[in-house]
């Protein structure tokens, strides 16, 4: 084996060691809860061996020398030797926490200096071995490993609550940009429902030259008033909504129901942090764990197991490099269709080729009539003759290139036909490494399974967690970035919302306090929520805080509702906790949790109310290469507003342009919009106020109503140039950060578009916190 270097094995048994320790830790926490559980025993045993027999190839002596151990330990617990108690799972825990940061430094450095020594020694304490024992003796063989399970078959939704519905559309006549209308309620559709087909299909909306009506079919789960009013855009003359049964599991959809067994048990959960608890459940997670004699309940798995996917492991580097031509492949997609739409303007109407048979024809007749008059007239007649001649010949060569353009016209259409294939595959390609990248957030989210057992031992408090959405898909450098802020709102929400299970009795409250996590796609974006149902955040102590730390005087702290000073939480060194713990409370994190949302171009707000809880939502886009936006002509430039924040477009005569407190605004559907333009959000003070140009000039305006999840306001447009999906690059790395924009996009003819960041935006021209830019 020649050349061979046990160093290029090393991602391989990372990524191997690393999911055998995620499984070990789910193993751990069931255990917990049923300490008899042959087959998690088993299980367990097995994934630590595996763990022991790669680090023994490996020649990681200390990884060895741990396992082995560990191993014999599991082995006992499987003979019936020992009971499991809670000593030995926290020193078990506290095993693979080491071996987790272990791994993360040879990943990252490709040595550890993580020492298992005293680990090592716990072990075989706990063993009642002799400290002289290092493992060096055979273990006993055991039986042959069982197979790995297959990987577990999360819960989809219900069909039982969807309905198909079918919507259509009409649309006003004469109505402008009908097609950016019928996707905008598209997209305001997707997320609440899904869409099953369309009628025209996408691709067809771009090339109808009139759209009279469209038809969206759905399956939903909200109501039929719910999906009127999503639709009810201006523009729209009527809506006219169908339904039928509820939609066939074989055709398109998200999820496969499962069948029910038939002739089983009802099974008992598995999940080692309950979802829904019986009342005394919780005081049983915080008891010490049974005998092993104890009659203990059997824990049914799921009988169906799901057929094995074919995997292959690819570096994300090389996923991040293909995500980055496939932008590029974007941006070459709307060059050429650019360049195809300039040449069909350029050749539509030409009537070149009529124009010169109808001046052949004159030029045949002129010299004919000059022929005649050669009997009768002079040298000069035969001159004009022949010089008329040439230029017959001469505009019969023009004819022949003529024809030649003919050709090329005809091809220049065959050629667009080209692009729209070559789009179709560029579009294709695009979805494809999208979804390449995208990973459930499961694996995530379970991960604090783990976190609320230790806050619960620490903190003393009775926790439950719920998880609703993990099968939710979001890019994967998201959730690798989303751990961090994650587990920092979580131990928040433990150490600062729930109160003890005694205070907790005494309003009346369950003693088990409930930590949910979930996450749902909403149109482009994902929404991750952490809530709780504990105290709330005293808004009065959050004044009294902030007016300490010179956040604000005292007067300008009185004019603020508890909404908006719950918002100072995000300022670095406020912490409105009575005494520091070892979880929380010194102020720092939650100003970085922001700012780490931020640099995903997410956006983070928090909402409490007192006695009832705090919620925290967090809102994302699907990914960070490619966004789908609006692409506007304002003072000349271009400018791209995302899809996810546009809620629809309207148009707006001057006279219905009204002033509240000085600012305009206007009345849409029972609602007052706020009127901006980008001089009010880029440069306060300087512009006159908005619409003031068009009001004076009394023409309409066009307006985008964008909205950024708490404020709605109307963004003044010149022109609507169409949608387009935009390349998003960092305007930090290639020149500096500017507030207000989220980034630059590279267009099809070339030029740059500068891509609105409009929940800064929104909260600067609303809150009068806009800085002159340039």
């Amino acid at each position: 084996m020649s050349g061979f270097d046990l160093a290029d094995l090393i991602p391989l048994y990372l990524d191997e060691t690393d999911e055998q320790i995620v499984g070990l830790g789910d193993l751990l926490l069931q255990l917990e809860r049923s300490p008899a559980d042959e087959k998690a025993l088993r299980e367990a045993f097995r994934l630590v061996h595996c763990i022991k027999g790669a680090s023994s190839v490996m020649g990681f002596v200390q990884v060895k020398g741990l396992t082995h151990h560990l191993e014999t330990f599991f082995e006992q617990l499987r003979a019936g030797g020992r009971a499991l108690d809670r000593p030995s799972l926290d020193l078990f825990f506290r095993c693979l926490d080491a071996l987790r940061d272990y791994h993360a430094e040879l990943r990252a450095k490709g040595e550890s200096g993580v020492d298992f020594s005293g680990l090592t020694a716990l072990v075989i304490e706990r063993l009642g071995l002799p400290a002289e024992d290092s493992g060096g003796g055979p273990l006993p063989e055991a039986a042959a490993p069982a197979p790995a399970p297959a990987p577990d078959a999360r819960p989809e939704p219900s069909l039982e609550s969807e309905q198909v519905v079918s919507l259509t559309l009409l649309f006003e006549s004469g109505l402008r940009w009908p097609d950016m209308k019928a996707k905008l309620v598209l997209n305001r559709l997707s997320a609440k429902a899904r869409v099953i087909s369309t009628d025209p299909s996408i691709e067809q909306l771009e090339e109808a030259e009139s759209l009279p009506e469209f038809t969206i079919k759905l399956a939903a789960e909200c109501g039929i008033e719910e999906l009127h009013a999503l639709a009810d855009v201006d523009g729209v003359s009527e809506i006219r909504i169908e339904t039928g049964p509820r939609p066939d599991p074989a055709g398109p959809m998200n999820f496969t129901p499962e069948p029910a067994p038939a002739l089983a048990p009802a099974p008992e959960p598995t999940d080692p942090t309950p979802v829904e608890p019986a009342p005394a459940l919780a005081t049983t997670l915080a008891s010490p764990l049974p005998p092993k004699g104890e009659p203990q309940a059997e824990v049914v798995t799921g009988e169906k197991r799901p057929k094995v996917t074919e995997t292959v492991r690819v570096d994300v580097d090389r996923l991040d490099q293909l995500m980055n031509l496939a932008g590029e492949l974007v941006i070459s997609k709307a060059r050429f269709i650019e360049i195809s739409r300039g040449l069909e303007e350029l050749f539509r109407g030409s009537n070149a080729q009529l124009l010169a048979s109808d001046t052949s024809d004159r030029l045949d007749s002129i010299a004919r009539g000059l022929e005649g008059f050669q009997a009768y007239g002079d040298g000069s007649t035969e001159r004009w003759a022949s010089q008329f001649r040439r230029l017959r010949e001469n505009f019969r060569d023009i004819q022949d290139e003529l024809d030649i353009i003919r050709q090329g016209r005809e091809r220049l259409n065959a050629m667009a036909e080209a692009i729209h294939h070559l789009a179709r595959v560029s579009d294709g390609i695009q979805r494809g490494v999208l979804e390449t990248r995208m990973v459930p957030i499961g694996p995530l989210f379970d991960r604090f399974h783990r976190v609320i057992r230790d806050l619960r031992l620490s903190s003393d408090k009775e926790v439950v967690l719920k998880i609703e959405g993990e099968m939710t898909e979001l890019d994967k450098r998201m959730v690798d970035e989303l751990a961090d802020p994650l587990i920092h709102m979580v131990r928040n929400s433990v150490d600062h919302g729930l109160e003890p299970p005694d205070q907790r009795e005494r309003v009346g409250k369950p003693r088990a306090g409930t930590v949910s996590l979930a996450a749902s796609h909403r149109g482009n974006s994902i929404v991750i929520t952490v809530s709780d149902d504990g105290r709330g955040i005293d808004g009065e102590r959050v004044r009294r805080k902030a007016v300490s730390n010179g956040l604000l005087d005292e007067d300008e702290s009185r004019r603020l509702n508890d909404h908006q000073l719950i918002q100072f939480i995000w300022h670095p060194g406020l912490s409105t906790a009575e005494t520091v713990t070892d979880i929380s409370g010194r102020g720092v994190g939650m100003d970085i949790v922001k700012s780490r949302i931020e640099n995903l171009n997410g956006t983070v707000d928090v909402r409490s109310e007192p006695g009832q809880g705090t919620t925290f939502s967090i809102r994302l886009p699907l990914t960070l290469a490619i966004l789908p936006v609006l692409l506007t002509r304002i003072n000349g430039e271009t400018f791209a507003i995302p899809l996810d924040h546009l809620d629809e477009i309207v148009e707006v005569g001057s006279d219905e342009v009204y002033r509240i407190h000085g600012k305009p605004a206007i009345g849409l559907r029972g609602r007052v919009i706020s009127l901006l333009t980008l001089d009010d959000a880029f440069r306060p003070g300087e512009a006159p106020p908005a619409c003031e140009g068009a009001e004076k000039a009394a023409k309409k305006l066009t307006v985008a109503v964008i909205s950024n999840g708490e404020a709605t306001a109307g963004l003044v447009v010149d022109d609507l140039i169409g949608m387009q999906e935009a390349v998003l690059k960092s305007l930090e790395k290639n020149f500096q950060p500017i507030p207000g924009l989220s980034g630059a996009s590279i267009l099809g003819n070339g030029r740059v578009s500068l891509i609105l960041d409009i929940d800064a935006m929104i909260e600067m021209a609303t809150s009068g916190t806009a800085q002159p830019v340039g």
